[in-house]
């Protein structure tokens, strides 16, 4: 049985809303696993997303905020 966009979207709203985020990283690992097998060169902000993804995995505590980290304008 192929897959279809539907019943991928119908797989996804089953899983509770915290597990989007890991679903939609597999779907660019896969991506990125497939295309550089086919020497894809990926474009700039593909690049950069890879750092800025990479970088919160590897220093997670440095999206966390607590209310003393953060300023309060005028």
């Amino acid at each position: 049985m192929k897959n279809t966009l539907q019943d991928l979207e119908q797989n996804i709203k089953t899983l509770p809303e915290n597990f989007y985020g890991q679903v939609n990283d597999f779907i660019d690992f896969l991506k990125h696993k497939h295309f550089k097998e086919k020497q894809y060169k990926a474009s700039e902000w593909e690049d950069e997303d890879t750092k800025r993804m990479k970088y919160a995995q590897d220093y997670p505590q440095s999206l966390s905020t607590s209310d003393d980290d953060l300023e309060v304008g005028d």
